[in-house]
């Protein structure tokens, strides 16, 4: 090949490298973003329902981008990783077979549960079979296939297979109902396993909060701040501290100022002692919004 054959080679692949980056940022910013996390994700009553919850207001500030909301009451960071699918749950069922319709009893089979919303339950497959894991009233959980047709065997054991997000932009927010419990030594496991399972490293890391009466000087807080500086440091560029952000937020009551003393969320971004105003999600959502605006996700 020629000395001028190979510059104009080099010249037009180096021109090409630009545009085929452009253009894998703009398929990216046109990606859904899923919302993982517990109450603090789905949003309360108190602070205006889904229009006040964090991922509705940053589909509002992304100008009506698609963001799922993920988020369910009172769940520890392996039951999230558990809906995500970082976790996977084995699970037999009665008899060994799936009837035509209906809900079948399952066991879980190997200690990985994915409670679901309820009876909203959790979609995905098993053995093959689209269905969804969903819990009865009284606890129990049951397979319950999509559409009716002949009874099916499944062998004992047998993965269930939630459906696929992880070509998705994730943002995490885990990690605060497992400081309530007292059981935090695999919080952070639970988080880098769910960050593991993400395409192309494009998730967000929240930092988990302090309630009130965990300031300073108390066990939770130590806990809360041990967790949080280990995520910073685990996910140094895709970690958001939005725990400092809302303390910094604290107006001039004396109220507040006693919040910030005691690096605790102030209370006028609370609406109890840890679920946020609407006002307080909108600023987690200004964060994760300016976040993917600077990667161009």
């Amino acid at each position: 090949m020629s000395a001028r054959r190979t510059c104009c080679l080099v010249l037009t692949l180096a021109m090409l490298v630009p545009v085929s980056n452009a253009l894998a940022q703009n398929a990216a910013a046109n990606l859904p973003i899923d919302a993982w996390g517990d109450s603090l994700t789905y949003g309360t009553a108190d602070s205006g329902g889904a229009h006040g919850s964090w991922p509705y207001q940053l589909s509002v500030l992304l100008d009506g981008r698609l963001v799922r909301n993920f988020g369910v009451a009172d769940q520890t960071s392996d039951a999230i990783a558990a809906r995500q699918g970082a976790l996977q749950a084995h699970v037999s069922v009665v008899g060994d077979q799936v009837p035509a319709a209906g809900p079948i009893p399952v066991t879980i089979t190997n200690g990985v549960s994915i409670p679901g919303a309820g009876i909203a339950g959790v979609h995905g497959t098993l053995d093959g079979m689209p269905g969804k894991l969903a819990s009865t009233p009284d606890y129990h959980q049951v397979f319950v296939r999509d559409a009716q047709g002949a009874p099916a065997h499944v062998p004992p054991d047998s993965p269930f297979l939630v459906d696929d997000y992880t070509k998705d932009v994730n943002v995490i927010w885990a990690g605060r109902k497992d400081v309530e419990s007292g059981e935090t030594s695999a919080t952070v496991s639970n988080i880098e396993q769910m960050a593991a399972r993400v395409a192309h490293g494009r998730f967000i890391i929240l930092s988990i909060l302090n309630g009130e009466g965990e300031g300073s000087g108390t066990e939770k807080y130590d806990t809360v701040i041990g967790l949080n500086r280990q995520l910073a440091a685990r996910f140094p560029n895709n970690f958001i501290d939005v725990r400092s952000e809302l303390v910094t937020r604290s107006n001039d009551t004396a109220t507040d100022q006693l919040d910030r003393a005691a690096d605790i969320v102030p209370t006028s971004l609370r609406v109890d002692e840890e679920h946020l105003t609407a006002e307080g999600y909108k600023i987690v959502a200004q964060r994760v919004a300016q976040f993917i605006r600077g990667r161009n996700w």
